[in-house]
Order: structure tokens, then C-alpha cells, then sequence
């Protein structure tokens, strides 16, 4: 992962920002609790206890060997000092202790002596410090516990609640935000795959319920812009079959003339109008979107074959075990003539090779012609209604310009995914890939 490219995801960026804002509020928060809190504590407890090891000190030397004995116990017990003349097995400090030299700057405040403080050989922490009182070294030590403030501990318990804080924050934030966003995204998914019914609760923030109304009156606005242009679709073609079947009629009636050219060539137009018609409706159809059942689909393949050999055209198929799945018939019946119906239309009647195969979870068909192909910039450009390409697709080979918008239409419904590539040498490889459950 590049960690200097700017990330894309809103959840991603919102985390980091968040995360971001939180570590620079915790750092100024753990300078400012330092500076003038653990840091004046500290210094304050070094001085207090230098004062009080100064006048232990003090006393010890004015003290009889019977007082010393009770005056030992008193400190043992009540201050937890130990004090003692006696030689005791020390070395210097080698770990970092904050406390110690600030204990050593305040004891020589308080005894006018530059003394250091080291630590005991053997046993538990223990740290001892040599005092001159009245030509006697008077040997006082204390544990490592009996330090007052510790300014580490309190910051590593900052820092720990800090970084707990931000993780905690940083989600139950970052969900909160991401959350409708993806509701939203997710909608906005199924309403492109066609499923005008969707809506989204309007519920939360002020905003989000502003924008999740926006979204269903759109949703609701594009449904009835559908059923109405399926409407407007239905009357169109029945108001155009209408005098095309007047004119069929009419036709009949000439057939004793001796203009058969002009007939025939009236005929071939009256087919024309009413394959585009026709197209024209499976185009607005496209949008239905049907129910799934178990297909044995090399069953299926190999009827839609039969049936254009009956036709005689050649369709070289590569037999493979694509197994059974559940699949929407009608909907793969309508993409694969369309592909083939294309294929042979301008591949010049040569033969067409398909293939199926089963791979993953993935279904993926392919279909070459022979034909002179596609400019590989205008391979998306032939998916949108009525583009044709005029230097290679004349009205001679046919062509509306619907069949590929047909497919692309009904492969975006029911989520399946459509491609065209140029062929090895010459012609079109269409590319159907279906997403397949076993059932």
C-alpha cells in the first residue's frame, strides 16, 4: 500500500482526520497536564522530601545509640527511611529515574552539599544518599515506592486512555457518518440495476432525512418515467402496427400487378419498421427483470445452436461442462441471439465460434465473428441506442442500432457484465461474464 497516496474511501478519510485531530488534542493536552502539573508536583515533592532527609540528618547525630535504635524504627515504619552509619554495598544509578535529579538539586538547596544519590547492590530498589552532619557520613535510604509523584506512570496512563480514546471515538464517529452514506450508495445501486421500489427510510440527522427524501421522490420521479415511456412504447407500436398492417393488406391486393419489384422492395420495408418496433419494445422491456430457475445451461446452449443451424448458419461451439446453476432463461435467451444475431449480421454469414465455460463462481461466455470488426475506441460507443458505425455497418448489413443497447440494458439489471474485444487477426469477440449460484 502506498501510504502517500491520498486515500479514497469517505470512511478512511474521515477515521484519519478524526484520528488526526484527537493525537494533536492529547499531545497539547499531555504537554500542558506536564508542564504545570506532573513537573511542579514533582519538584515540590523533591523538596519536601530533601527538607525532611536534611533535618533526619540533622537529628540523627544529636541522638544517643538508645534514642537512634527508636528513632531507626520510627523512620522504618512511620516514613519508610532507613538510616545507618554503617558502610552500605552501593553503585550509581544506571537506569533513568525523573525523580533522582531533582531530589539531588533540592538536597543541595536544603544541606549546601553536592551529594549523589546511588543505588543498593543487593535486595529490592532501594537508593541511599551519603549526609555530612558534625563530621559523621549519615547514610539515609528509601525505596523506589516511597517516591511521591511518578510523572512516567501518569503519562503512560495518559497516553494508553488517549489512544483508547481515539480508537473508540474514531469508530463510533466514523460509523455514524459512514453509515447512511453507504444505505445511500447501496440504494443508489439498485435503483441503476433497475429496482424503482427501493427507498430509504427518512429517519436521523436533519440532513440525512433531507437527503434520503431527495433520493425516494427521485425514485419515485423515475418510476413513473418509466411506466410512462413503457406506455408511451406500447401506443407508438400500436398506433404504427396499425397502418403497417393496412399496408400488408394493401399489398396483397397488388400482388396481381406486374410491379413486383416495387412490392417486394415495399414488403422488405414493412419488415424492417416491424423488427424495429419490435426492437424498440425489448429495449423498453429490458428493465423487467425475471425470476431465476435451475437450467442445465449446456442443454440450453445447445438449443439456441439448433436453432440457428436450422437456419443455416454454422456456430462452431465448443462443448464444456458448464453445469447447472439457477439463471434467468428468458434473459440469457435474449443476450446470446442478440450476440449471435450481431455476429452473423456482420460477420458475413461466416461461421461463429462460441464457447462456455465455469469458472470460480463466474460463467463466462464468448462469441467471435468474422466480421471487420470494431476501432477499439468505439467499443463502449456501440452499446448506446442507434449508434452505428457508418464505414463498416450500412443499412445493407442491417443494424438498428438497438441490439447491443438491448444487451448492455439487460446485463446492467441483472448485474452481469458485457465486453467486446477486437479478434485475433479480424473480427468481434463478444464477452458475456454471469455471475452464477449453484442451486
Amino acid at each position: 500500500m502506498n501510504w502517500f497516496q491520498r486515500p479514497k474511501s469517505l470512511s478512511l478519510k474521515t477515521s484519519i482526520t478524526l484520528a488526526f485531530g484527537l493525537i494533536i488534542y492529547t499531545g497539547l493536552s499531555i504537554g500542558l497536564v506536564l508542564y504545570f502539573v506532573l513537573i511542579p508536583m514533582s519538584d515540590r515533592a523533591a523538596d519536601d522530601m530533601a527538607a525532611f532527609i536534611s533535618m533526619v540528618s540533622e537529628s540523627w547525630v544529636s541522638l544517643n545509640e538508645q534514642e537512634r535504635m527508636q528513632f531507626q524504627t520510627h523512620l522504618r515504619e512511620d516514613h519508610q527511611l532507613f538510616i545507618s552509619t554503617d558502610p552500605v554495598p552501593v553503585t550509581a544509578i544506571k537506569k533513568n529515574y525523573p525523580f533522582i535529579p531533582r531530589l539531588e538539586k533540592a538536597l543541595l538547596l536544603h544541606t549546601g552539599q553536592q551529594l549523589e544519590i546511588k543505588q543498593h547492590l543487593e535486595g529490592p530498589c532501594c537508593f541511599w544518599v551519603n549526609i555530612m552532619q558534625n563530621g559523621q557520613v549519615v547514610r539515609i535510604g528509601f525505596y523506589h515506592e516511597r517516591i511521591g509523584p511518578k510523572p512516567p506512570m501518569a503519562l503512560a496512563g495518559i497516553i494508553a486512555s488517549a489512544c483508547l480514546l481515539i480508537l473508540i471515538t474514531t469508530i463510533l464517529l466514523v460509523r455514524r457518518i459512514t453509515r447512511p452514506v453507504r444505505k445511500l450508495s447501496a440504494a443508489a445501486n439498485r435503483l441503476g440495476r433497475g429496482d424503482f421500489s427501493i427507498r430509504i427510510p427518512e429517519t436521523g440527522a436533519k440532513e440525512l432525512v433531507s437527503l434520503a427524501h431527495c433520493f425516494n421522490r427521485m425514485a419515485e420521479e423515475l418510476s413513473q418515467l418509466m411506466s410512462n415511456r413503457a406506455i408511451l412504447f406500447g401506443g407508438i407500436s400500436h398506433d404504427l402496427r396499425t397502418p403497417i398492417t393496412r399496408m400488408q393488406i394493401a399489398l396483397e391486393l397488388l400482388e396481381d400487378n406486374n410491379n413486383s419489384s416495387l412490392i417486394a422492395g415495399l414488403r422488405n420495408d414493412l419488415k424492417e419498421m416491424e423488427r424495429l418496433i419490435q426492437q424498440a419494445l425489448e429495449l423498453v422491456k429490458g428493465l423487467d427483470k425475471s425470476k431465476p430457475v435451475e437450467t442445465d445451461l449446456k442443454q440450453l446452449i445447445a438449443t439456441i445452436v439448433a436453432d440457428y443451424q436450422r437456419q443455416k448458419q454454422t456456430i462452431n461451439w465448443q462443448v464444456s461442462q458448464c453445469g447447472t446453476c439457477m439463471i434467468e432463461v428468458d434473459t440469457l435467451h435474449r443476450v446470446l441471439t442478440n450476440l449471435l444475431d450481431n455476429a452473423f449480421c456482420y460477420g458475413g454469414d461466416e461461421p461463429v465460434d462460441l464457447s462456455c465455460i465455469r469458472k470460480g463462481k463466474n460463467l463466462i461466455i464468448r462469441i467471435k465473428d468474422q466480421g471487420p470488426g470494431i476501432p477499439k475506441e468505439q467499443l463502449e460507443a456501440v452499446f448506446q441506442p442507434f449508434f452505428r458505425l457508418d464505414s463498416s455497418r450500412s443499412k445493407k448489413t442491417g443494424g438498428s442500432g438497438l441490439g447491443l443497447a438491448i444487451v448492455r440494458q439487460l446485463c446492467d439489471v441483472h448485474s452481469w457484465k458485457v465486453q467486446l474485444f477486437p479478434g485475433k487477426g479480424k473480427g468481434l469477440e463478444a464477452c458475456l461474464i454471469i455471475p452464477v449460484v449453484v442451486p
